[in-house]
Parts: C-alpha cells; structure tokens; sequence
C-alpha cells in the first residue's frame, strides 16, 4: 500500500492536468472564435454630398438644408445628417440627424431659431460607430434680413 500523502499527491497530479488540458481545450475555442471574428473584408466608407440650399429654403430664422447619400459602404451607418456652423472651421457646430440607417438618395434637414442675415456654413454626415464620415464639400448661406 501507498502511503496516503503519495495518493492525495498523485490525485492532485492528476486533476491538475485535467485542468491544464480543459484550459488548454478553452483556450483553442477562444483563440479560433477571434479569428473567425477577424475579417479581411476592407472598411469602405459612405460617400455623401452636401447639395446647395435653394433660395426658397431660406428664411430670416429657418433653413430647409439637403445633402445626399450617393454609396452606403459596408459600415453600419447609425444615423445621418447636416453639421451647421456661423464658423468655417466648425468650432462650435451645431448638428441634426437623423437616427436610422439610410437609403442613397437626398435626405432633407430643418434648422429653426437661426439668426437673421447671418452667415451659416452647413455639410452632411453620416455616422459609423463612433465615427463621423463628412462629405467632401463645404455650402454656405445667408439667412434673410427681417
């Protein structure tokens, strides 16, 4: 017969490496699910255009403002809109979206309580994640003098 602590060693040999193996087992699975998870796929981004605001979509206080989906990309797109400005670097902005994802296509925008004869600067958006994709062009307009 064996002593008792060479068994209670030998059992604690032996659940010790059926541990190591199911962690080594758990360990694999993960391992394979990241790379299942990572993709090649490349990230193509939304292209949009900011449209120029027609003259009857200005008021003294209010402005209709129009941009342009034209590709969705293969992001999650989470909500689009118009980023608007008294300033050209827009340092404050102020912006209006909507939250749903898009169909290429014009989307309209109302901005209220604008100041009367100023000059605003407006562009469209989209928001990916926790990224915001701007369009390539900057339009301006004058709110009308009362």
């Amino acid at each position: 017969m064996m002593p008792r602590n060479i068994i209670s060693v030998i059992r604690q040999i032996k659940k010790a490496r059926c541990l190591n193996i199911i962690s080594v087992i758990l360990l694999v699975f993960v391992i394979l699910f990241a790379l299942k998870s990572c993709s090649d796929e490349p990230v193509l981004l939304p292209i949009l255009t900011t449209l120029k605001a027609a003259d009857a979509d200005i008021t003294d206080n209010a402005a209709v403002l129009k941009g342009r989906i034209t590709y969705l990309g293969n992001q999650k797109i989470i909500e689009y809109g118009i980023e608007l400005s008294k300033n050209q670097l827009f340092s404050p902005s102020d912006t209006s979206g909507i939250k749903s994802t898009p169909d290429t296509g014009t989307f309209s925008i109302t901005f209220r309580n604008l100041d009367p004869g100023t000059l605003y600067y407006y562009k469209a958006y989209v928001l990916i994640n926790t990224a915001q994709v701007y369009s390539q062009n900057v339009e301006k307009f004058t709110t009308k003098v009362k």
